[in-house]
């Protein structure tokens, strides 16, 4: 073989391989410069709550079929000093199950706890929240949405 049947057998692997990368369909992040939010999750005061979806689309104006989202939570209980009240949320109805956690453990009571990370949505492109409060309506919870995986 010589240097150019070298060169064009690189060439020919090379394209080969770009060729399996863009069948993969790796996501691709989108980065906000404005948060999508919500009037349902601008303060709003919640009890427990078991596992509960959030159809993104509708309550977010998120993309459809979104892969994962950049979130923001924050929260405050009116009990936290002596109770342990968080807010979090999943791509799954699993009990107790979060992928991004936002406590008020060891926060004064009204005290402002806040927590961002990725939380990966479900295969409809949804998410589900969890709430511990301290009690009836005592958790207050905000979230904004800072990104997402298309």
């Amino acid at each position: 073989m010589n240097a150019i049947d070298g060169i064009l057998k690189s060439i020919n692997d090379l394209a080969k391989r770009v060729g399996r990368l863009e069948v993969q369909d790796a996501p691709r992040w989108v980065y906000l410069a404005a948060p999508l939010t919500s009037a349902s999750w601008d303060w709003d005061a919640y009890s427990t709550t078991a596992k509960t979806v959030i159809d993104l689309s509708a309550v977010f104006s998120a993309p459809a079929g979104i892969k994962a989202i950049l979130v923001l939570l924050a929260a405050n209980d009116s009990g936290s000093a002596a109770n342990f009240a968080w807010l979090g949320v999943s791509p799954n109805d699993t009990a107790g199950s979060v992928a991004v956690l936002c406590s008020t453990q060891g926060v004064a009571n009204d005290g402002i706890a806040s927590n961002s990370g990725v939380c990966p949505c479900s295969a409809t492109g949804d998410i589900y929240y969890q709430i511990a409060a301290s009690g009836a309506s005592t958790l207050d919870a905000y979230m904004q949405i800072w990104g997402y995986a298309i």
